[in-house]
């Protein structure tokens, strides 16, 4: 392993290690508040442990599908639901509109057998490089999908710009926050594709084609 790949694969553990840190300190904190009397535990401790654990789980699954080595079949659809619903914050989650099986069948070919893949990390790319993005549309059309997050105008421009910069493969700097976005482009890289983004306040388009 080169220096470059240790790196990379230390910036992806601690990007999970990140998404996975929130649902599984709080299953720890109610474990902590219950002790070693289970019959202590309250409704509302109870309450956190159970959301919290669900939370984490939905989070694992998606984390598996987007970024681990997986077989081409997974229900793409629910995998983002439960990711957005275990991340969502006070707003709630964005709406995704997803076209019919169908549709997917040109991409699917042209991409290769990880399409599947490819699509939710290009959907995790696109919802962090849009903060409050409202909505989630998912368009393939022949050989290229698009992925389109609205929301509100973007919070920090600087940071969209460094994610966008790592999806193309040229990131000003790999960090935690940006090695997803990499991770994204790569794979549509390596499967012969090229990736590119449309930006403007309010709306992020990634594309990639095939």
């Amino acid at each position: 392993m080169t220096d470059t790949e240790l790196e990379l694969a230390q910036l992806l553990c601690t990007r999970l290690c990140h998404d996975l840190a929130g649902p599984i300190g709080a299953v720890a904190a109610g474990v902590e508040l219950i002790g070693g009397d289970p019959a202590a535990a309250d409704t509302e401790t109870l309450g956190l442990i159970g959301s919290s654990s669900h939370a984490a789980s939905l989070k694992l699954k998606f984390i598996r599908a987007a970024m681990g080595s997986t077989g081409a079949a997974m229900d793409m659809e629910a995998l983002l639901d439960g990711y957005l619903g275990a991340t969502a914050g006070m707003d709630g989650k964005p709406a995704v509109r997803w076209p019919a099986p169908a549709a997917f069948e040109s991409f699917a070919g042209a991409a290769g057998p990880h399409w599947r893949q490819t699509i939710l990390n290009l959907c995790l790319a696109a919802l962090e490089m849009q903060p409050g993005c409202k909505e989630l549309a998912v368009t393939p059309d022949g050989r290229k999908v698009k992925v389109e997050a609205k929301g509100h105008a973007a919070r920090s421009t600087s940071r969209r710009d460094d994610l966008e910069a790592a999806l193309m493969g040229a990131p000003k700097a790999l960090s935690a926050k940006t090695i997803q976005a990499f991770l994204a482009g790569r794979i549509v890289r390596a499967a012969g594709g090229v990736v590119e983004v449309a930006a403007q306040d309010g709306a992020v388009d990634v594309i990639a084609s095939f």
